[in-house]
């Protein structure tokens, strides 16, 4: 039976921003979670064009075989891929914000991420941490793999201005960035309440999903 999992997680790594993220990794489709604006869909990119900015990671409008798989939920048009064979590295900034989202497809161990923040530092996440409770398994279907991945900056810590998409092997594919809108620190019970709902709504979703599961006999 494949895991139907919530991710909801405060991540500290030690010697990189010295900062606590809170990870949220909704599996299969979902809505983009109230406050998040979408920013870069990819859609003003040629089929095959390397991303702005980018060392070996490209925008495409279909899946191409061996190389990029599109994301298997909430994707549509054109998706980004930092590829493997060399390395890879696509960078995006963007204004100062507490939340990061992104649309994330196939996820593999060899996939990389980072956060840069507003104090200069910056944090990095392997293939088992960038969607805690994702399988880093590649596999180009299933829920468990592909998703909304949702980072939160939490009180008192820097804000988040940028991201890194990096690949050791083909590839890290990903699509609708978005960043939370108007977002300055909150308080600390505010922020609780707001990380809360995910979790609310991660159940919500596992109850749908068990509901519409036929039954065979």
């Amino acid at each position: 039976m494949r895991k139907i999992i919530l991710g909801l997680s405060a991540l500290c790594l030690a010697g990189a921003a010295n900062a606590a993220v809170s990870i949220n990794f909704m599996q299969g489709a979902s809505a983009l979670p109230a406050g998040f604006s979408v920013f870069e869909t990819f859609d003003g990119y040629a089929n095959g064009a390397l991303l702005a900015g980018a060392t070996n990671a490209r925008a495409y409008a279909a899946p191409v075989s061996g190389i990029a798989a599109r994301p298997a939920f909430n994707s549509s048009g054109n998706f980004g891929a930092a590829l493997g064979g060399t390395p890879s590295n696509y960078t995006v900034s963007f204004a100062a914000t507490r939340g990061f989202s992104f649309v994330l497809g196939s996820l593999d161990s060899f996939n990389s991420f980072t956060l840069l923040y507003a104090n200069g530092t910056e944090q990095t996440l392997n293939g088992a941490q960038i969607a805690l409770g994702a399988d880093a398994d590649g596999d180009q279907v299933q829920a468990d793999s592909n998703g909304r991945v949702v980072y939160l900056a939490q009180p008192g810590d820097p804000s988040i201005v940028g991201a890194r998409f990096q690949s050791g092997g083909y590839s890290f594919e990903f699509d609708d960035l978005a960043t939370l809108a108007n977002s300055p620190v909150p308080e600390p019970a505010s922020w609780a309440m707001f990380v809360l709902g995910f979790g609310i709504a991660g159940r919500a979703m596992r109850r749908r999903r068990r509901l519409s599961v036929p039954a065979f006999s």
